[in-house]
Formats: C-alpha cells, sequence, structure tokens
C-alpha cells in the first residue's frame, strides 16, 4: 500500500515520512501537554499520574494517525503483532516520560510544564527510532 497525497507517491521518501511524523507527533505533543496542564492543574491529579493518563491519550492516536500517514502497517509483521510491538514500545516511553518527569519536576523542582516539553522532546526520539527499527 502506497503512501499518497494529492497523488504524490511518498512511499520511499524519508524525508517527506519524517516530516508527516513530527507533524503529527507535534499535534500529539500539544494534545499531549493540554491534557497534563488540565489534569494536574484543573483537576489535581498528580502529574505523574496526569503524565501517564495523557500519554496514552496522546499515544492511541498516535498510532493511528502515523500509520496513515508516515509508516506502513502490516508489512513487516501481522497487524496483531505490530500492535503488540507498538505497546512494548510505548509502554517504554511512557516509562522514559513518567522518569523523567520524576527527574525534572520532582527531582530538581523544574516547573510542570517545561519539564513536559523537555521529557516530550526525548521520548519522541525514542518512539520514532525504535518504530522505525523494529516495527515497521
Amino acid at each position: 500500500m502506497s503512501k499518497q497525497i494529492f497523488g504524490y507517491d511518498y512511499s520511499n521518501n524519508e524525508k517527506v515520512k519524517l516530516f508527516f511524523y513530527l507533524m503529527v507527533g507535534g499535534t500529539g505533543a500539544l494534545i499531549e501537554w493540554a491534557l497534563v496542564y488540565v489534569f494536574t492543574e484543573q483537576c489535581g491529579i498528580n502529574y505523574l499520574l496526569s503524565t501517564a493518563l495523557a500519554y496514552f491519550c496522546s499515544t492511541v492516536c498516535h498510532y493511528f494517525a502515523t500509520n496513515a500517514l508516515v509508516f506502513e502497517s502490516g508489512k513487516r509483521y501481522t497487524k496483531g503483532k505490530e500492535f503488540s510491538l507498538v505497546l512494548f514500545v510505548s509502554t517504554i516511553g511512557l516509562l522514559l516520560n513518567v522518569l523523567l518527569m520524576r527527574i525534572f519536576v520532582g527531582g530538581f523542582g523544574w516547573p510542570l510544564m517545561p519539564s513536559k516539553v523537555l521529557a516530550t522532546a526525548f521520548v519522541t526520539v525514542w518512539n520514532y527510532l525504535s518504530r522505525k527499527k523494529f516495527i515497521y
């Protein structure tokens, strides 16, 4: 199945795929940051639980969007195995996210949102490289 936009086939164009990955990821990050803020500041949920909940919500959206725009789902593994691998990679990303937030906010005393933005940057690199290398 080829990846196309406006009739242009970008299936083998890694620069276009990276652009779409960053676009989808950027949108997911904005959603994640907004949810962390709302869960923590408006709902009074602990920042670590807020981080986990927001990461989960954005990961589900991200999975479907990147399959539509970036990666060729089902190409390397069956859809079931592929989804299991995405869950595994995402779980590691979640653990990294929570650990970094614990270090930045709990350890260093940094403000919530700048810490979340920095943690997101680290986890985005993990997610992209691990999905590209091990899953798709």
